[in-house]
Parts: structure tokens; C-alpha cells; sequence
């Protein structure tokens, strides 16, 4: 790579929203701060179709292109259909650019159809080329034509070598989704003052990214209700159903005295809530493996935010519970209720030994610290 050379790399991805997707903000942010003479373009789908060019609130540029796929066939069909249709409407835009940077496997076609240097970065596991011989021929036909492949974290790429789907290591590279230390917005909303008044003096766990049932909403938020003198708050979506079976099984005034729903909020102030809190719980259930496999951000975010933490039998979070000592390993994968209730008592009743141990593990938990990684990444995709 020419240290002299202007680049324009374009990031293309889907997303929920572009001021959500952390980690591809840290991605877009950390070259840019390594490499002055890189800058970014986003082109991105998001949940609401329409056509829209503007600045994130983090300095980068961006398209929304407009598809009239998705207007006509309803959400979640016709994958392929709308994938090309993204693909048609913004391929001429990529002709200026130097390299693409592609996110996550629904981005493939630009892997498959642009003849640029391409990095592709899985966030996940390529579940829908790991399910036959025809699919797996085509991820390694992506494989050869991509300069570098990034994987989130080791277990992963592990498990796809096993599978036999990597046939180019040397191209291959880890990023883990560390958090960034002191991303915390300064300003405190009406939001967060409730919730401080709502809580009181009350030790409250941290709970995040339970919108999905996969991720055992239902027996953490109980084990939580379970467990005398505990509230909890409940970053992001949370399931209707679950709610339900909740104010069923424990009362709604229980539910409401004891649990504290924010509904989506940014990136920057989770960490208002977490400093609020004595400990988080993690878990993804074991029913496929990109959830076994799963390492989430808001793990970490914890750990470097001073809270220990409880976690299911994942391999990812459990390496790096017992590496550091920062909290408790369960058995299950967070679906035994039982299970969860003794991983929180335990916890409390170790907790100081928890809280020293992440004086000094959280340093190794940071984002920046992945920057000479970062380094050789980019030059391998711009040389």
C-alpha cells in the first residue's frame, strides 16, 4: 500500500441502521485513524426502503438506494431477487472505488460479480453455504476470488476448516468484537433519568440483545425475578410472547417493579446503563452453530465496564470468562432456568474476587488493540 496514494474503499452491508451497526462503525473508523489517505462510502440496506444519500453521526458517507424488490415481494422472500436488485442499483457507483469492503454473507453477489481487490467480512458463521456440496463449491469459489476474509472470532474460522471450506488460509484473519473504551455519551436523556430513579439503590443486572428467542429471554429475565433483592433492565427489543408468559407466571406489578424495558437505544449509551449495573447475563442457545459459536459485543462492553459476568457453555465466551477469571461458566446454554439462578448466586457470592481480576483484564479487551491486525488486513486488500 502507497502511504502517498488517496483510497476510496466502499463498504457495502445490510443493516437494522447504520448508527447500530458498531462494528462496522469501529471497522470504518479504526482504518481511517490508521490510514489518513482512506476514506469510506457506506451503501447500505436498511429496514425502511428508500432513497436517501447523507453523513452517518460518525463522519462517513452513505447511499440508501431505493429497491423496488422489496415493495413488491413481502419481507424475508425472494432473497435472491432482492440481493440482485441491490447489486443492479448501485454497481455503477462501485466503479470509482479503489477496493470493496463487503459485510456478511447476503452481500455475496458483490464478492461474485465486481472484479476489484474485495475484502468479505463475516460477522457470522456462512450458514446458507454450508448446507451441500453445491453450496460449499460456491463459498470456495468465493473463497479463491476475495484478497481477504475476516472472521469474528477463532472458533469460527476453525469450525469452517474443519468443514473443509477454507482452502486459503493465508488469507484469512480474526477481528473480535471488542468494545471501544469510553464510548459513552455525555449527554444523560429522560430515558436514562427514569430509569436511575426507577432502580433506586436496587443492584440491577444488565440485559441486552434478548429480542430473539434464541438467546433464552424468557429464563434469564426469570432468573433474574427468581432471585431475591435483583432487578433488571432490558436493553433493546424484547419479545411480546415472552413478556406475556412473564406477567403470566410472575404478575405484571412484579414485572414492572423488577424489570426495566428501554426499547432500542444507541450504541453510545449503553454504557450510561451498564455502569449502573453490577453484572450482566449472556447466552445463545445450542440450536445451530452460529449462536454456539457466538461472541457478542455486549460482552465484552461489560467486561471493560468493570461487570462480571454469568455466560452459557459457548465456546468463544467461556474461553474468555475462565482466561480472565471475570465471572461464571454454566453448563447449559442459558435455557435451564435452575442453572441460571445458582450461576447468578455464585457470582455474587465471589463477586469481589471478579471485580479485581477485571482491573486488569479489561486492557485486553479493547478494540485498538486489534490494530496491527487491522494494519496488515488493509494492506493485504490495497496492495
Amino acid at each position: 500500500m502507497d502511504k502517498y496514494k488517496h483510497y476510496n474503499i466502499a463498504l457495502v452491508l445490510y443493516t437494522q441502521g447504520l448508527d447500530y451497526d458498531d462494528r462496522i462503525r469501529k471497522e470504518m473508523l479504526s482504518v481511517m485513524e490508521i490510514y489518513p489517505n482512506v476514506v469510506f462510502k457506506i451503501f447500505a440496506v436498511e429496514s425502511k426502503n428508500r432513497e436517501e444519500e447523507g453523513v452517518t453521526s460518525y463522519g462517513v458517507p452513505y447511499r440508501i438506494p431505493y429497491l423496488k424488490t422489496r415493495d413488491k415481494y413481502p419481507s424475508a422472500t425472494h432473497k435472491l431477487a432482492k440481493a440482485f436488485d441491490f447489486y443492479r442499483s448501485i454497481k455503477k457507483d462501485l466503479k470509482k472505488f479503489d477496493a470493496i469492503w463487503c459485510a456478511d454473507i447476503e452481500t455475496f453477489l458483490f464478492v461474485l460479480f465486481i472484479r476489484k481487490p474485495i475484502l468479505w467480512d463475516l460477522h457470522e458463521l456462512p450458514s446458507a453455504f454450508m448446507r451441500g456440496t453445491i453450496q460449499k463449491t460456491l463459498f470456495k469459489c468465493l473463497e479463491r476470488k476475495v484478497k481477504v476474509m475476516v472472521h469474528a472470532n477463532e472458533p469460527r474460522l476453525e469450525y469452517l476448516k474443519e468443514l473443509g471450506m477454507i482452502k486459503h488460509p493465508n488469507k484469512q484473519h480474526v477481528l473480535r468484537n471488542y468494545p471501544q473504551f469510553n464510548e459513552i455519551d455525555s449527554e444523560y436523556d429522560n430515558l436514562y433519568q427514569d430509569f436511575v430513579k426507577w432502580k433506586g439503590e436496587d443492584r440491577c443486572v444488565y440485559l441486552q440483545g434478548l429480542s430473539q428467542l434464541d438467546r433464552a429471554p424468557y429464563e434469564t429475565v426469570a432468573s433474574v425475578l427468581e432471585s431475591p433483592g435483583l432487578k433488571a433492565v432490558v436493553i433493546g427489543g424484547f419479545n411480546d410472547s415472552v413478556l406475556k408468559r412473564l406477567n403470566d407466571t410472575y404478575g405484571v406489578e412484579t414485572v414492572k417493579q423488577r424489570v426495566f424495558f428501554t426499547g432500542r437505544i444507541k450504541q453510545k449509551k449503553t454504557p450510561q446503563f451498564i455502569h449502573q449495573c453490577f453484572a450482566t447475563m449472556v447466552f445463545y442457545q445450542k440450536e445451530d452453530m452460529n449462536n454456539y459459536y457466538c461472541e457478542p459485543n455486549r460482552l465484552f462492553q461489560n467486561l471493560i465496564n468493570g461487570n462480571p459476568v454469568v455466560v452459557g457453555c459457548n465456546p468463544p465466551m467461556k474461553d474468555v470468562v475462565e482466561r480472565f477469571d471475570v465471572g461464571i461458566v454454566l453448563k447449559s446454554d442459558g435455557t435451564d432456568l435452575n442453572d441460571n439462578k445458582d450461576g447468578l448466586r455464585m457470582l455474587m457470592t465471589n463477586y469481589d474476587h471478579y471485580k479485581v481480576n477485571l482491573k486488569t483484564a479489561k486492557k485486553s479487551l479493547l478494540w485498538d488493540n486489534q490494530n496491527e491486525e487491522i494494519r496488515v488486513i488493509v494492506n493485504e486488500l490495497l496492495s
